[in-house]
């Protein structure tokens, strides 16, 4: 029986890519409060648990194949997690400053001239 690899590499990424990037779909959903680092990471591996240990209602097939689609994530998260952990890091050690930047950038009207010579 010949296997034809290459279709089998496109329907994985499908199945990887219609799945989403847990490191991405984590970074959405995070709040302001809890940001952590590696957050594509843990929502594997909190998503991995809640299958094995029977909290997901799914049918086993489908809690199957997205177990699955968890697994073949995970290294993919892990690399993605990587890159950005000086982001991740600043964003833990400074909660709130995107917010500041973005308020102050929109808010603060332009100086006047005279204001700009009293500054010197």
């Amino acid at each position: 029986m010949k296997v034809d690899v290459g279709k089998w590499a496109v329907i994985v990424l499908v199945i990887a890519l219609a799945a989403g990037c847990s490191s991405i779909r984590a970074r959405t959903e995070i709040l302001e409060n809890e940001w952590a680092v590696y957050p594509g990471v843990r929502q594997d591996a909190k998503e991995i648990g809640e299958i094995f240990g029977g909290e997901r209602s799914a049918s086993a097939w489908l809690n199957g194949l997205v177990a699955s689609v968890l697994i073949f994530d995970l290294p993919f998260s892990a690399v993605f997690d990587t890159f950005v952990l000086p982001y991740d890091w600043h964003r833990v050690r400074n909660p709130g400053a995107s917010e500041e930047t973005r308020d102050s950038s929109t808010e603060s009207p332009a100086p006047e001239s005279g204001e700009i010579e009293e500054a010197r």
